[in-house]
C-alpha cells in the first residue's frame, strides 16, 4: 500500500461545552510536516494521540502525561482518521474536547472545508502477523490479518432487544469509505436511566438534547435517528477513533461486539504490542 500521508490544508477552530465537565474549551487544529502523527498541544506541552498515553476510559477516552490530561478525544480523532489525516496539531484550551452536536459531523465538515493535502511521503501502515483478541467485560474485540482495513461492529444490551444492530465499513487504503455520510453524523447516546444517574451524580453537566440520542426502551427515543441503527454507527465512529490511537492507518480485519472505550483502547494496545515485539 503505497497512499500518502495527508494533512490539512489549512487551519480550523472550533470551541463548545465539554460533556461531562461542562466546561468551555477551544481547540484549534493546525496542518502538521508528513511523520508528525495527531499532537495535542496542552498549555505548551505535547500530548501525542497515542494509546501509550490512555490513563481512563470511563464514559470517554482521556490522555495524559507529566501533569497533562485531555478528555473526549474520541470523536476529533475518529473525524481525523476518517477522513484520512494522518498529520495535524491540535492546540487544546481547556480539560475535555468539546462535544459540539455529539457526532463527528461537525469535525469532518470542518476538515473538508480546510482541504485535505497529500504529502508525498508514503502512509505508515501497521498490520497484523496473527490475530489479537479482548474479552473483557462482556465485550469481544478481534483483529485478524488482512490486506486492507474493514471493521464490523455489533451491539446488544441486555435492557433494550431492539438495539441488535451491526455495522460494518471498508477501507482499501486504510480510510474508512463513505465515513463522512454513513459513521460521521451518529450522535453519542445513553439510556434514559443512565442520564438520571449521571445527573444525580453530578456528571454529565454538559450533556443535553442537543448533543446526545436518548434512548427510552422499548422504542422511545428523544429525536428521529440521523443514520440507520445510529446506535450503533456511534460506536463504530468511537471504535474509529480510539484505534486512531495507533497512530498510523490500520490493514486488517476487526470484528467488535459490544465495543466500549476500555475493549477498543486494550485492542489498540494488543495490536501495538504485536507490532513492538
Amino acid at each position: 500500500m503505497m497512499s500518502e500521508q495527508q494533512t490539512i490544508g489549512s487551519m480550523f477552530q472550533f470551541e463548545g461545552v465539554g460533556i461531562h465537565t461542562g466546561t468551555m474549551a477551544r481547540v484549534i487544529v493546525y496542518p502538521a510536516p508528513p511523520g508528525t502523527g495527531r499532537v495535542f498541544q496542552i498549555g505548551g506541552e505535547s500530548l501525542p494521540a497515542q494509546v501509550q498515553f490512555v490513563i481512563d476510559t470511563r464514559r470517554s477516552t482521556t490522555l495524559g502525561r507529566e501533569g497533562v490530561k485531555l478528555s473526549t478525544v474520541e470523536h476529533l480523532l475518529s473525524a481525523l482518521a476518517g477522513c484520512g489525516i494522518d498529520n495535524c496539531t491540535m492546540v487544546v484550551e481547556g480539560p475535555e474536547i468539546p462535544i459540539l452536536d455529539g457526532s463527528a459531523r461537525p469535525h469532518v465538515e470542518a476538515i473538508r472545508a480546510a482541504g485535505i493535502v497529500g504529502q508525498g511521503v508514503p502512509a505508515r501502515f501497521i498490520h497484523l502477523s496473527e490475530p489479537v483478541t479482548v474479552n473483557a467485560g462482556g465485550s469481544e474485540l478481534r483483529a485478524e490479518p488482512a490486506d486492507c482495513l474493514s471493521v464490523q461492529v455489533t451491539t446488544e444490551f441486555d435492557e433494550w432487544s431492539g438495539g441488535l444492530a451491526t455495522v460494518s465499513i471498508e477501507g482499501p487504503e486504510g480510510v474508512p469509505v463513505d465515513y463522512a455520510n454513513t459513521i460521521a453524523p451518529a450522535r453519542t447516546f445513553a439510556f434514559r436511566r443512565e442520564v438520571e444517574m449521571l445527573i444525580a451524580a453530578g456528571l454529565a453537566k454538559g450533556g443535553s438534547l442537543d448533543n446526545a440520542l436518548i434512548i427510552d426502551p422499548p422504542d422511545t427515543l428523544s429525536s428521529p435517528l440521523r443514520v440507520p441503527f445510529e446506535w450503533c454507527a456511534h460506536k463504530m465512529l468511537d471504535a474509529i477513533g480510539d484505534l486512531a490511537l495507533l497512530d498510523a492507518r490500520l490493514a486488517m480485519k476487526i470484528s467488535a461486539r459490544r465495543p466500549g472505550h476500555g475493549s477498543n483502547t486494550a485492542l489498540a494496545r494488543a495490536i501495538f504490542a504485536q507490532n513492538h515485539e
